[in-house]
């Protein structure tokens, strides 16, 4: 009887979580949508996916809204110029995506390997961020510090976003678990290697 009231427990403690999941990704979705404010969403996504994780979540939608408010401003300064990085990228690749020969391949090689840096960057940045009241010069400079610091585990970032986005292109069943909580769920498996971090450098 006590193992049947565990087991009961402990399932309804999982539908908890993936609830939580699904709010968490629409709500980062939703609030991402003017674009510019996409940063302070991130900083949101990633201070609620932790506590997702430590179960600790709570009332998901007020702590979203706190974070989001209270980070504008200075994510509005890290998130611009990521932005246009990234549109500069975007337009790179597509420049030497039209252009033939072994100079454009190698062109195209180095716009892969410097979007694959700027996605490792926003995954320090806005964490960073949301854990630490610093200004928008310094956050970028511990960004890019942390990020050259544990190169490995950034690689292991990287690679763990581009194996969502790729699972959720090439397999329908993941297409739907990632549009339902992908978002979210990704920042669940950031979270755990990126507290690692923090708490190895002591940002708590």
């Amino acid at each position: 009887m006590e193992g049947s009231l565990y087991l009961e427990g402990r399932a309804f403690r999982i539908i908890e979580k993936i609830i939580a999941l699904i709010k968490l990704n629409f709500l980062w979705a939703v609030f991402s949508l003017p674009l510019v404010t996409a940063g302070a969403a991130l900083c949101a996504l990633h201070v609620m996916a932790v506590k997702i994780l430590k179960n600790e979540e709570g009332y998901v939608f007020r702590g979203f809204w706190e974070v989001y408010r209270e980070k504008m401003k200075l994510s509005l300064k890290l998130w611009i110029p990521l932005l246009l990085g990234g549109a500069a990228l975007y337009l790179d690749n597509r420049f030497w995506s039209s252009l033939d020969g072994s100079f454009a391949g190698v062109m195209r090689g180095f716009v892969c390997v410097l979007s694959g840096v700027w996605v490792m960057l926003a995954c320090y940045l806005f964490p960073l961020a949301a854990r630490m009241d610093t200004k928008a010069g310094v956050t970028w400079r511990n960004g890019i510090l942390l990020m050259m610091k544990y190169l490995p585990q950034s690689l292991y970032l990287l690679f763990m976003t581009g194996l969502f986005l790729t699972a959720g292109l090439l397999f329908t069943p993941a297409f739907y678990a990632v549009l339902l909580a992908g978002g979210s769920l990704l920042a669940v498996v950031h979270g755990k290697m990126l507290l690692w971090i923090f708490e190895k450098e002591k940002i708590l």
